[in-house]
């Protein structure tokens, strides 16, 4: 059984799959599987896995029968072929940097209590590049300090990380989670939605899971045009529709405070929609009286009773 397993689901990722590949066997920590899933792609990414794959016993390679339309399945596939103590992800576009999985098996093997880990990212690949962490530069460890408990320099446990997810900026970012086994054995991607799939796994890990925050840059996180995320009318309709169940699906757990703070960002997530640019005047008249419900403010009310005139 190798100590760590690597799901990487791949579509028509042939142009920086090579790279993402190649950050994962270079780990200096070396005992691990990776398991790429090819979901039907129609590019050389089958063929460039399947030769990696002839080179390295570490890698294996799947394929879906026809094309999901998002990743959720190919990392539900992965799961339930990983043989890992522990569990982490990697796109077909982003870099591990080399150190990412020995640090994470060194904080978790030194704190048995913890059960997920995510750290910061660099962003790169266009205008939104960076030099320092993202998390750094939101100012992420001041932002949620009354969620986060120091064990040691840099590293955090995490304190009713659902409060903090209530409309603090969060930042666990999929490329540099690392998690135990265990923690997915009731739980898998939501195979309704195509890019908020993994935000609602953290968010429901968040109830229950014990997660630790490590305040180091473990990952490169590629923006280019090609990516899923840079469809931003997909990506405020699933923001949108998570969120409004997440909030009635958590809100018992809140104090006053959070409960206040996601319903306000539930209004603005609300309001965003109705500024799409192709949204029907029904839609928009929807979606501005719903923003209501949950922050009202007369700015939203007047934009509401023009859409009426």
């Amino acid at each position: 059984m190798p100590l760590h397993s690597i799901i990487m689901p791949v579509y028509n990722g042939a142009t920086y799959l090579a790279d993402a590949i190649d950050s994962i066997l270079a780990q200096t920590c070396t005992d691990l599987e990776l398991i790429v899933v090819n979901d039907s792609s129609r590019d050389a990414s089958l063929a460039i896995a399947e030769s990696y794959a002839a080179r390295d016993a570490r890698l294996r390679v799947v394929s879906t029968a026809i094309n999901s339309g998002g990743p959720a399945l190919p990392k539900n596939v992965g799961l339930a072929l990983a043989q890992g103590e522990f569990i982490s992800f990697c796109d077909q576009d982003d870099i591990l940097q080399p150190d990412k999985l020995a640090l994470a098996t060194d904080v978790l093997r030194r704190h048995p209590e913890l059960d997920i880990l995510f750290a910061d990212f660099q962003p790169f690949g266009t205008a939104l590049s960076q030099q320092s962490g993202y998390l750094a530069q939101k100012g992420f460890a001041d932002k949620a300090r009354d969620y986060l408990v120091p064990l040691e320099e840099k590293l955090y446990a995490c304190r009713n990380f659902w409060g903090c997810m209530a409309g603090v900026h969060t930042g666990m970012s999929t490329q540099t989670i690392v998690c135990r086994r265990a923690v997915f054995a009731d739980k898998r991607f939501d195979i309704r939605y195509r890019i908020v799939d993994d935000i609602s796994l953290w968010y429901r890990f968040a109830e229950t899971a014990r997660i630790g925050y490590l305040d180091r840059t473990v990952a490169l996180y590629r923006h280019h045009d090609d990516a899923l995320t840079t469809d931003s009318e997909l990506l405020t309709r699933e923001t949108l529709a998570f969120h409004k169940e997440n909030y009635f699906r958590q809100c018992h757990l809140f104090d006053k405070a959070e409960n206040r703070r996601y319903r306000s960002m539930l209004a603005r997530f609300f309001v965003r929609m109705a500024s799409r640019p192709r949204i029907t005047a029904l839609e928009q008249r929807a979606n501005l009286a719903e923003a209501l419900t949950f922050d009202f403010r007369l700015q939203t009310l007047r934009w509401l009773l023009r859409t009426f005139a």
